[in-house]
């Protein structure tokens, strides 16, 4: 009977631990994350990459295009018919074709677009007749030990079929520039400063010098200036740092730039076609493809977007769905001095935010080194208690043993 007795409890206690070991695994199994948030005020400001972007049509260098198209002068003599008799106010001196234009392309700020232009676009118009917005612009960071330089900054310029884009990235040797809070107290609170002498619309926002510039202008700041007048504007920015984990945790992220790789699949797709073309809503290198595409397919002349073009990007983004693995944002906010700037360059100043960063990160819910222990753990107690007879019998005899050492004592 005592067998017996004893083969049911190590039986009870083999289920039991497999079944806790089984309860365990599966929760594991599951990869499960739990999401953290956390904030924080920096002592330092972080100066991260300052992207410019320009719609097309505030780009073209109006006085090269009209002296290299005659063509143009119908088109002028249409528009000075329209502004002649208009409320606008333009100086004698600048009453010519190129403020008639602008004045047009602000009547639709902020929906005016390519495909406002009197002519079509492609890869080499936009490298010859648009403006050369590294000369535009000049920083004045200061890192409070000696002023930075453009040889301390990097100008890289890029575009699309509807804006062109400039990014700024000053750094301090292999690292961003860091500003103590303390010191920017003493600056007035000022972090640093831009010189510009942008066209009368652009948009300005921060962004991670690993990603590409945006087209959208909802995550710009946007600047409309008066012609003659630059605005002073303080700028300041909010970081917000997202870090998820790949598979086969339930986030499912991928170490890849989604705007990357979205640009990438869609030329693969473009660039595949007779003729050639590029997509107008991908952001590229300045020199990164050859002068003579254009932005539309001559097949579709009557669609602003074919179907096979929207069935390509389409499928794109599904390619990309996946979150990125490590991605920062930077939200811009930004408001308008009364003060305006009279001359050929007006001012942005960088300020720091009152907003606190924010750090979102995922983790999980049941780590490795813990479901080991868990698992050490279980197997521990259940053996304990399967140990409980034979511990018994083991002590039963030393008992008896020692009691009949006594008796033979005496």
């Amino acid at each position: 009977m005592q067998v017996k007795v004893s083969s049911l409890n190590v039986l009870f206690c083999l289920i039991g631990c497999l079944y806790q070991i089984y309860g365990i695994t599966k929760s594991y199994l599951q990869f499960k994350v739990r999401h953290d948030v956390a904030y924080d005020y920096s002592f330092y400001v972080e100066l991260p990459a300052i992207d410019i972007m320009v719609p097309m049509p505030m780009a073209m260098d109006w006085t090269k295009v009209l002296a290299n198209q005659p063509e143009m002068q119908d088109y002028c003599e249409k528009l000075k018919v329209k502004y002649e008799g208009s409320n606008y106010t333009i100086d004698d001196r600048n009453r010519n074709c190129e403020e008639y234009i602008y004045l047009m392309f602000l009547e639709k700020v902020p929906f005016v677009t390519s495909d406002d232009l009197p002519y079509k676009m492609n890869v080499k118009k936009i490298r010859d007749d648009t403006v050369d917005l590294t000369k535009l612009v000049k920083p004045a960071f200061l890192s409070w030990s000696h002023p930075v330089t453009n040889r301390d900054c990097e100008f890289v310029r890029y575009h699309n079929g509807l804006a062109i884009f400039m990014r700024i990235f000053c750094h301090n040797g292999s690292r961003p520039f860091l500003i103590n809070n303390n010191l920017v107290l003493i600056n007035k609170g000022v972090v640093a400063g831009i010189s510009y002498a942008f066209g009368l619309h652009f948009g300005i926002r921060f962004s991670d010098p690993a990603d590409l510039p945006e087209y959208d202008q909802s995550k710009y700041l946007m600047i409309t200036r008066k012609p003659g007048l630059f605005p002073i504007v303080k700028i300041s920015f909010v970081k917000t740092v997202m870090s998820s984990l790949e598979y086969p945790y339930e986030t499912n992220c991928r170490h890849y730039n989604k705007a990357k790789s979205l640009s990438k699949c869609m030329d693969k797709y473009t660039l595949s076609q007779y003729p050639p073309y590029l997509d107008k809503f991908s952001v590229r290198g300045w020199n990164e493809h050859r002068s003579y595409l254009g932005f539309s397919d001559s097949r579709n002349e009557g669609e602003k977007v074919s179907h096979d073009e929207l069935d390509a990007f389409i499928r794109c983004n599904q390619q990309a769905t996946a979150t990125e693995c490590k991605k920062t944002d930077y939200l811009v906010e930004g408001k308008f001095s009364d003060e305006a700037v009279l001359g050929r360059r007006g001012a942005i100043l960088i300020v720091p935010s009152l907003n606190l960063n924010m750090y979102r990160s995922a983790h999980p819910v049941l780590p490795w080194d813990e479901y080991v222990i868990y698992i050490g753990s279980i197997v521990g107690f259940w053996f304990g208690i399967s140990m409980y007879d034979p511990i018994f019998k083991i002590c039963t005899v030393l008992k008896n043993s020692l009691t009949s050492k006594c008796d033979c004592q005496e």
